[in-house]
């Protein structure tokens, strides 16, 4: 059934626009051996990756504890955040699936767990954010998918109403939380997909 209200379209950024890649990563950095679940968790778990997520510690901090709690040395370190820049490739078909979007005259916002220095490098290497009315990072307001909290931060500094929202991003959790406060919401595979999830609720591009 189409619903004409829904004009704003929100994505996450890791996997629906850029690729995001921890195994990826740490066999470029470590070797493919190292990509094990435990070792992935360690680096881009709760301990030091989501508190730099929250802007809890800078990208300086986060690389002198990679060395005192991983037994990283220093270029370790630095050479992990060389791996995941270099790793934050674009998505084409997302791209051109934004391009006939805004060209249908739809709103896109941004809201994504991420860190400050990630976000400086993709804005210097990317102009995907001229699409965009708007975005929530993870870093800047302290807050993490899937808290309900970070939609309502959303939803409250761009004056939208939640009814009024599609969200799309690549973990089921995340989909979850946002749906939580109203959002119609749906799990990113591919363009495709979402073109198609787009066109059920009655956009037309």
């Amino acid at each position: 059934m189409a619903v004409p209200a829904i004009r704003n379209i929100i994505l996450d950024i890791g996997n629906v626009i850029v690729r995001w890649d921890p195994p990826g990563i740490i066999t470029r950095c470590f070797g493919a051996a190292a990509a094990t679940p435990d070792f992935i968790r360690a680096v881009f778990g709760p301990d030091i990756w989501h508190p730099l997520n929250r802007g809890e510690i800078t990208g300086d901090e986060a690389r002198l504890r990679y060395q005192a709690e991983l037994g990283f040395t220093a270029p370790q370190a630095n050479d992990l955040f060389t791996a995941i820049n270099a790793s934050l490739t674009l998505i084409a078909p997302t791209i051109a699936l934004m391009e006939r979007i805004a060209a249908a005259g739809y709103r896109m916002f941004a809201l994504s767990d991420n860190v400050h220095e990630l976000v400086t490098y993709l804005k210097e290497h990317h102009d995907f954010w001229r699409f965009f009315d708007g975005a929530i990072i993870s870093a800047k307001v302290g807050l993490l998918k899937p808290d309900p909290a970070i939609f309502e931060c959303l939803l409250t500094t761009y004056d939208l109403q939640a009814n009024q929202c599609v969200f799309f991003d690549d973990m089921p959790g995340n989909v979850a939380g946002a749906q939580s406060v109203g959002l119609y919401a749906f799990v990113f595979t591919d363009a495709v997909k979402a073109e198609a999830d787009l066109l059920g609720l009655g956009f037309i591009l």
